[in-house]
């Protein structure tokens, strides 16, 4: 999956707000939703985070990694032009990894030719298939209001003591 490659490289200093994990930037143009952001704290260190929210030349970032350590005035962003991306390989199998596609078991990265994008791609609800498989479960509050199909996923929801694994098991 290609990724537009639109602000590479532009660097922001004008943070106008930190708020928990949120950094709010001013004067971001060229931007888009879900793009990657390289955040540089005053000390030299390097996070990631990604776009929220943009409009009228103001970003919302996600920082990943905390913002602990970062300052109004003296951090600096620059926007990656890239959304997300994992390396796709059989070095993958059997490996473990942060939030972010890093090792954590001690080996070293993995090395892939293809990359794509964390969020795959959309699936088109008219090319799905079309629930057909009706299951009765003998509970007419079920049955009547809120009909069940084979392969659907089935949410049950129940207060603390109420019997709701006797409901989960006479539906299976």
């Amino acid at each position: 999956m290609s990724t537009q490659n639109r602000s590479s490289g532009l660097e922001y200093t004008n943070i106008s707000e930190i708020k928990g994990p949120l950094l709010v930037i001013n004067g971001v143009t060229n931007s888009a939703f879900d793009e990657l952001v390289e955040i540089t704290t005053p000390a030299g260190a390097k996070r990631l985070g990604r776009v929220l929210e943009i409009g009228g030349g103001t970003a919302v970032v996600q920082v990943f990694e905390g913002t602990t350590g970062l300052s109004v005035s003296e951090t600096k962003t620059r926007f990656l032009g890239k959304t997300m991306e994992i390396p796709v390989t059989d070095q993958l199998l059997g490996r473990v990894f942060d939030g972010l596609g890093r090792p954590i078991d001690g080996l070293p990265d993995p090395v892939g030719e293809k990359f794509l994008d964390i969020n795959g791609e959309s699936i088109n609800p008219e090319r799905r298939d079309f629930p057909e498989d009706f299951i009765q479960t003998g509970i007419s509050a079920i049955d009547g209001l809120n009909t069940l199909v084979r392969g659907q996923k089935l949410p049950i929801f129940s207060g603390a003591g109420l019997p709701h694994n006797l409901l989960a098991a006479q539906i299976a």
